[in-house]
């Protein structure tokens, strides 16, 4: 279980008006009223998921400088990122991530036990992630824009340091406008599709590498 109260299932908070872009340097202050965004990503489990018996630990998943962070990233044009300017996640990209994907796991019910690396589980593997795009990015000038998250995953056996498998997942999901609202809404709906094929790609190799194992031993 996870270590501490996930925030993905809470509610989108304190919406108002759609604010302008600011550039990286336009870090949000107490003088900017905020809008707070909290995630609601929702992952169905695939019953051809298999079923494990073993433990995972899913580590804090590491990212740029611009994307660790509690802003929202844009691309306006390419190769420029700026940020929503008066405009917040609940917590810091890397954690939402992190707490997203602990909480799928659980919820698919094919796993004995699943945690943050401060959970003290006694695992087996441990999935290391690392957060490449997770941003905004406008293609027209007043056209919605198309959402982007990409993650590479790593599945590291614990005991042997070992790398089982590696793969880079990414989405691309259209807002369905330009508002804040449609644009979390997207984000939410990239990230879930990110997590529900890393799920299932984890378990599947995962009990691949201790069947392999438990033949080599026979």
């Amino acid at each position: 279980m996870s270590a501490h109260p996930n925030p993905v299932r809470s509610i989108l908070v304190a919406f108002a008006l759609v604010l302008p872009l600011a550039g990286c340097s336009g870090i949000l202050t107490n003088k900017t009223p905020t809008q707070i965004i909290a995630p609601q990503v929702q992952v169905e489990p695939d019953p051809s998921w298999p079923q494990v018996a073993w433990q995972l630990t899913v580590m804090h998943p590491g990212a740029s400088d611009m994307l660790d962070s509690r802003r929202m990233a844009v691309m306006p044009a390419p190769g420029r990122i700026e940020v929503y300017k008066g405009v917040a996640w609940e917590d810091a990209v890397p954690d939402i991530v992190q707490d997203a994907v602990v909480e799928a796991f659980e919820d698919s019910g094919k796993i004995i036990a699943v945690g943050h690396q401060t959970s003290g589980l006694n695992t087996d593997f441990a999935l290391q992630l690392d957060i490449r795009d997770y941003q905004a990015v406008y293609h027209d000038a007043g056209a919605p824009p198309d959402v982007t998250v990409t993650i590479n995953a790593r599945l590291i056996d614990y005991v042997t340091s070992r790398a089982i498998a590696s793969r880079t997942f990414r989405q691309v999901v259209p807002a369905s406008g330009t508002g804040v609202p449609a644009v979390a809404h997207a984000f939410d709906s990239a990230l879930a599709a990110t997590i529900h094929d890393l799920v299932g790609w984890t378990l599947s190799n995962g009990q691949q590498a201790k069947e392999n194992a438990a033949t080599a031993t026979h």
